[in-house]
């Protein structure tokens, strides 16, 4: 039975106004003045606030749980700069983990080794010889693979052909150790401790056989990333994730009360499937919601990133006339694909980093309302690294969301700016994760991290929001204010749910979903961390919690 909880002497994360709550059968029951609660009777737990700030719970609105959950027991290269940094900390997790048959490190940067290299298997050999090693490129669209790991997975006798992904070779005609996108890292992913099923659920395939073990292990993974989500405030989680075997083990989840969070699940549309899978994963992304588990939706890529140029682009990259990159889908055939997840009332999100695919997935969306009409789809963009100033007006009026992550412009949250910015080619640097711009022309925003492409802490996105720098006196200030920001994360999150009657807001009959925080979040502009959740309650029960002293 969910219990009745009381909240005496908290303040509006917005207003600063001091209030209390009393929550009862999962919904605000009432929200007012301290000391004006009205009676009745005793609640099952009393919380004195002492002046924190609550908030509705955050809504991360991109992130991956199967992959963050497995990066939990991987090696963090977020921030490590250097040859000699990374080769230490390598060591000390190989040291550490010596049975692991993959030793797996992600969140490294494009010039981890140093400025103006990339890395290759010869480095990684330098760093660790004799194990098998991967290391994940930050944004998780590029690895590095040492020799050994290589040789392991076969690829320096054979290299596939693949779709859509690359299996990067040197001048020798042998593999270099660079490996461009999902289908590419799957090849050597599939040594890791949990058999690459995770990267399976990113590409919307499915395992072939898993035992009984291998499918606790998963929900443990699942667990510890649900986890990782209500330690931070997060009450709703946008998994950006989707296969059958996934959606079956958070079903089983939910069935055994083990989701202490909201998930809405996505299914992944690839260019590699035929009729007959797209229609299977059209048809389980239309299954009704499930307690705290929500489908409808489908997930797709358009293209890839900046740092591999495989961003789809409207202009030439720098240095490389007649070259945009290529759509991951023919035009007619994504049109089609829209045109028939729109039909079956699915909500559509699109990967889109380059201005051309975001071009792309607009003509898709708007084939769907000329085929389908018109009807309010919400149709998401995710990412929108660039956006030509001509399609803003076409991201309005039709009714698209815009779900952005603040961590991914670079220069923020540990990002250098280079090569990225020089990929991107000064003269569009104006046209750059541009906030600002779009929520000015009434385009809806919802945040997130793209975890584990970023950390997942919403405060430390929230800083990366409110203190990111123009790259020049020329390019235009993207800064949100603190409300619209925080409203980017809570209600926005919501409405891009099609959540909002009844989540995102502290108003009675909403979902009980919020947070306390411990700290001021308005000094997140300063300091990232100068907040962080101190009590987390998802549908009335506390699913985190610190040791309250008042």
């Amino acid at each position: 039975m969910t219990p009745t909880i009381e909240i005496d002497d908290a303040r509006d994360i917005f207003t600063d106004a001091p209030l209390s709550l009393r929550l009862e059968g999962g919904r605000i029951a009432w929200i007012g003045a301290p000391g004006t609660q009205p009676g009745g009777p005793p609640p099952t737990r009393r919380i004195a606030a002492g002046g924190r700030r609550i908030a509705p719970g955050f809504c991360e609105s991109h992130l991956h749980l199967f992959w963050g959950g497995a990066t939990l027991s991987q090696l963090n290269l977020l921030g490590i700069e250097g040859a000699a940094a990374a080769g230490q900390a390598i060591a000390g997790f190989a040291a550490a983990n010596p049975a692991v048959p993959l030793l797996v490190a992600y969140s490294a940067n494009y010039e981890l080794l140093g400025p103006g290299t990339r890395p290759d298997r010869h480095a990684l050999d330098a760093l660790c010889p004799a194990r098998p090693l991967l290391v994940l490129a930050v944004d998780g669209h590029a690895a590095w693979a040492n020799t050994a790991a290589l040789a392991a997975a076969g690829l320096m006798t054979d290299v596939p052909a693949l779709e859509g992904a690359e299996v990067v070779r040197g001048a020798d005609g042998r593999p270099n150790g660079e490996l461009r996108e999902g289908a590419a890292m799957a090849l050597v992913l599939r040594m890791s401790v949990n058999g690459g099923r995770d990267g399976l659920a990113m590409a919307g395939d499915e395992p072939d056989r898993v035992t009984p073990e291998e499918r606790a292990a998963d929900k443990a993974t699942l667990a510890a990333a649900l986890a990782a989500c209500a330690a931070h405030g997060i009450t709703t989680a946008v998994n950006m994730d989707g296969n059958l075997y996934l959606a079956d083990l958070l079903s089983e989840m939910e069935g055994e009360g083990a989701l202490p969070i909201r998930v809405s699940t996505a299914m992944r549309l690839s260019p590699a499937h035929d009729e007959a899978r797209i229609a299977e994963l059209i048809a389980a992304a239309a299954r009704p919601a499930q307690g705290k588990l929500g489908f409808g939706r489908i997930k797709m890529f358009l293209d890839g990133v900046f740092d591999t140029w495989t961003a789809y682009r409207t202009d030439d990259y720098p240095g490389r006339a007649g070259f945009r990159s290529e759509p991951l889908f023919s035009p007619e055939r994504f049109n089609a694909l829209c045109i028939a997840a729109d039909a079956r009332g699915l909500q559509i999100q699109v990967h889109c980093v380059g201005d051309g695919a975001v071009r792309m997935a607009l003509d898709g969306y708007a084939a769907a309302r000329a085929a389908n009409g018109p009807r309010d789809a919400r149709h998401r963009i995710e990412h929108i690294d660039m956006l030509h100033p001509d399609d803003l007006a076409r991201l309005r009026d039709l009714g698209v969301i815009a779900s952005m992550q603040p961590v991914h412009p670079p220069g923020s949250s540990g990002l250098p700016l280079e090569p990225t910015i020089s990929i991107m080619g000064r003269a569009r640097w104006k046209d750059t994760f541009p906030w600002a711009a779009i929520a000015g022309a009434g385009v809806p925003l919802a945040f997130g991290t793209d975890w584990p492409t970023a950390p997942l802490s919403p405060f430390g996105a929230i800083h990366a929001a409110l203190s990111r720098a123009p790259w020049a006196a020329d390019v235009p200030d993207q800064r949100l204010s603190f409300e619209a920001v925080m409203a980017a994360y809570t209600a926005g999150g919501a409405q891009a749910l099609f959540a909002e009657a009844g989540r995102g807001r502290l108003a009675p009959g909403m979902a009980a979903d919020l947070v306390l925080l411990e700290g001021d979040p308005r000094a997140l502009r300063e300091d990232a961390g100068a907040c962080r959740a101190a009590l987390t309650i998802c549908a009335g029960e506390i699913v985190h919690e610190e040791n309250l002293s008042c």
